[in-house]
C-alpha cells in the first residue's frame, strides 16, 4: 500500500490543467450533442463539467467555492457518473455520442488522479504565526539599545589609540631600517665597484688567452 507521500510524488500536473480540462471536455460534449441523436446526456454532462470548473478554487474560478480536492473527487465521480449512463436505454446518444463521452470521462478521470492539489486556506481564518513573527521583528527592531558597561566602553576608547600608537611604531620602525640599508649600501659600495670591476678584468685575461691559443697554427710532428 502506497503511503500519503509517494501518492503526492504521483500528482505532477498544476490544478489549472484540470480545470482548462473540464471546459474544453464541456466545449467538446455541447457541440457534439447538435450533431447526434438523443443528446441531452452530452448536455447535462457539459453543464456539470462547466460548473465544477467555476466553482473550484483554482486559477480559473469564479465562485471559488469548492476547495481543490473536493473538486478531484466530484470530477471525478461526475466522469464516472457520465461513463455509465449510456447503459441506460433513455439517457444513451447515438454511437458517436457514445465514443465522445468515454473518451472525455475517462480522460478526465486520468487527469484527476494527477493534478496536484494545494491545500487552501478558508478566507475567514487568518494564518496564525505570519503577523506575530512580523510583529515581534518590529517590536525587536524598535527596542532601545541597553548602554554598555563602563569597561566595554574605555576599551572601545582605548582601541584607537593602541591601534594608532602601533601604526606609529611600525612608521618609525620602517624609516629606521632604510635609513640603515641606505647607510649600509654607501659604506660597503666601494668595494663592490673594486670586486666587480677585478672580476670583469679577470674574465677579460681568461678571454683573450682562450683567443690566442685557438689562433696559433698546429706545429708540424717532428
Amino acid at each position: 500500500m502506497s503511503s500519503p507521500t509517494e501518492a503526492a510524488s504521483r500528482r505532477w500536473l498544476p490544478f489549472w490543467l484540470l480545470q482548462v480540462s473540464e471546459l474544453v471536455v464541456a466545449f467538446v460534449f455541447v457541440d457534439i450533442s447538435i450533431h447526434v441523436g438523443n443528446g441531452g446526456l452530452l448536455v447535462g454532462a457539459g453543464a456539470a463539467l462547466a460548473a465544477l470548473a467555476v466553482t473550484a478554487r483554482g486559477p480559473l474560478g469564479i465562485l471559488r467555492i469548492c476547495g481543490q480536492r473536493l473538486h478531484v473527487h466530484a470530477a471525478v465521480a461526475v466522469a464516472v457518473a457520465v461513463a455509465v449512463a449510456p447503459v441506460f436505454p433513455a439517457l444513451r446518444p447515438d454511437i458517436e455520442g457514445i465514443i465522445i463521452i468515454e473518451f472525455g470521462a475517462i480522460g478526465l478521470i486520468r487527469l484527476a488522479t494527477l493534478t496536484r492539489i494545494s491545500a487552501s486556506t478558508p478566507a475567514g481564518h487568518r494564518r496564525v504565526g505570519s503577523t506575530d513573527r512580523v510583529i515581534d521583528a518590529s517590536a525587536t527592531v524598535a527596542a532601545p539599545a541597553r548602554p554598555a558597561s563602563t569597561g566595554s566602553q574605555q576599551e572601545s576608547r582605548g582601541a584607537p589609540r593602541s591601534t594608532g600608537a602601533t601604526a606609529r611604531w611600525l612608521g618609525r620602525t620602517t624609516g629606521a631600517a632604510a635609513a640603515s640599508g641606505r647607510r649600509v649600501a654607501a659604506h660597503h659600495r666601494p668595494e663592490v665597484e673594486a670586486q666587480v670591476k677585478r672580476t670583469i678584468r679577470g674574465a677579460g685575461r681568461v678571454a683573450g688567452r682562450v683567443k690566442s691559443s685557438s689562433s696559433d697554427p698546429e706545429r708540424p710532428p717532428s
